[in-house]
């Protein structure tokens, strides 16, 4: 082992997989609330490792950590989530080397995860992605054990707010889809030994023929599910310019990302109504 190459580091705040049992249960005597992101091990392209996903959400469930006590709530940065669901039919369906689970063993995954930490004592859950495609199958999850065990929660899917945000940060103002300039600088601030953008060329899929009010947001949630393919993946694997990406880039998106994902938890689990205090 003392010849092997870091391949990458992990900085920030500690997270429950970095912490002792004992400094988990100090953290807890001054908070109950927990952060977790869902990932996946999917397909990236050339230029980004397949854990991409899960190297977002480790440092995404560390930021929103720090935003949260910006706004004077105190938190415990819980798990980055490798796994998730199979990426959408309409989009990346055949691509070589997703490793995915089934909805239900999705849904099965995080509501065990989830009752096993509140055992241990936590009452709120904020729950991020880090894989779109999560998305239904956690608000299944987030909504039984709340019917079931009166468990708090919020999800939180930061894809559709951002669309206004990437332009004013981004080198291109075109949208930047899977494996792009947003989703590439992310992973460049996460472990930038794993991300390789030389040679790779700007992709943008050819103009929809048939706009509706809903077209090119497919799985940015609710209006509409698409659950069928609807053209022939032409793409190298990603949509947009990746090479123009940068790891400032992608601080700052995390630092958006958080920021609202803090904003979303202090309104509805830390309200006159469920809680009067911000901490216990």
């Amino acid at each position: 082992m003392k010849d092997w190459k870091t391949l990458y580091e992990v900085k920030g705040p500690k997270s429950i997989m970095e912490m002792t049992a004992e400094e988990l249960k100090e953290a807890m005597k001054e908070t109950d609330t927990v952060i977790l992101s869902f990932g996946a091990v999917e397909n990236h392209s050339v230029h980004l490792p397949m854990g991409a996903d899960y190297f977002q959400a480790n440092v995404l469930i560390r930021k929103v950590h720090e935003a949260l006590a910006e706004l004077g709530i105190k938190s415990v940065p819980g798990l980055a989530v490798p796994f998730g669901v199979q990426t959408n039919k309409f989009e990346r369906d055949s691509v070589f080397g997703n490793c995915y689970l089934s909805q239900a063993t999705f849904i099965s995954m995080a509501k065990d995860l989830i009752l096993s930490l509140h055992e241990s004592g936590f009452k709120k859950f904020v729950l991020c992605l880090n894989h779109s495609e999560n998305n239904g199958a956690l608000h299944v999850a987030a909504k039984d054990l709340a019917d079931q065990y009166g468990i708090m929660s919020v999800v939180t899917d930061w894809v559709p707010p951002m669309n206004d945000f990437w332009p004013t940060v981004l080198n291109n103002a075109e949208h930047q889809g899977h494996g792009g300039e947003d989703e590439t600088a992310c992973v460049m601030a996460a472990v930038p030994g794993l991300v390789h953008v030389e040679g790779v060329k700007p992709y943008y899929a050819d103009e929809d023929p048939k706009q509706v009010k809903f077209s090119g947001l497919h799985y940015y949630g609710g209006a509409v599910g698409v659950y069928a393919p609807v053209k022939t993946d032409n793409s190298p694997g990603y949509i947009g310019d990746p090479a123009d990406a940068n790891a400032e880039e992608g601080i700052l998106c995390y630092d958006a990302y958080a920021k609202w994902i803090a904003q979303i938890a202090e309104k509805y689990l830390f309200n006159d109504f469920n809680d009067k205090s911000r901490n216990l």
